[in-house]
């Protein structure tokens, strides 16, 4: 498992939940600290889902400590220093594009194509099965889709 790269995956997904960059690192450093020290994971190739099911609990741990902080809020995904893109329109309208979607529809669609995770690490992480993570994947892009041309409306 290469750690950089792992790191930079998990600081994405923290900062697009919390919305906060140092919150975000210390969630992740905090959940390295887990898996580490965590003896009930058994190697089974399968640690990318077991950190994103420890960063998920321990962001959601920390919407329950902060009441101040909106789980509802759509995090300013793109600005985290690791994405970088060419063309900054196309960027703010896809960031306003993920603003529209429910936030389950965003976290599988940031897993997915963000974070690079498979669909099995992505079922098991949100506690769905594979299948329906395709299932709503397929529903996420079609309505991104249609917010990209300009046809979608509150379905």
């Amino acid at each position: 498992m290469d750690l950089n790269e792992q790191y930079d995956k998990l600081l994405r997904y923290c900062y697009m939940k919390t919305k906060d960059r140092f919150l975000a690192e210390d969630i992740v450093q905090e959940t390295f600290l887990k898996f580490w020290k965590s003896h009930s994971y058994e190697d089974t190739g399968k640690e990318m889902a077991y950190l994103y099911t420890i960063a998920r609990n321990l962001c959601m741990d920390e919407f329950r400590k902060n009441t101040m902080l909106d789980i509802d809020a759509y995090p300013n995904l793109f600005s985290c220093e690791s994405l970088k893109s060419e063309n900054v329109i196309d960027r703010i309208a896809i960031e306003d594009a993920l603003e529209q979607l429910t936030e389950e529809l965003r976290e599988i669609i940031v897993m997915r194509y963000v974070s690079d995770m498979s669909v099995a690490d992505i079922g098991k992480v949100m506690g769905i099965s594979r299948f329906s993570v395709n299932r709503r994947l397929k529903e996420g892009l079609r309505i991104l889709r249609k917010i990209l041309e300009g046809e979608y409306r509150d379905e």
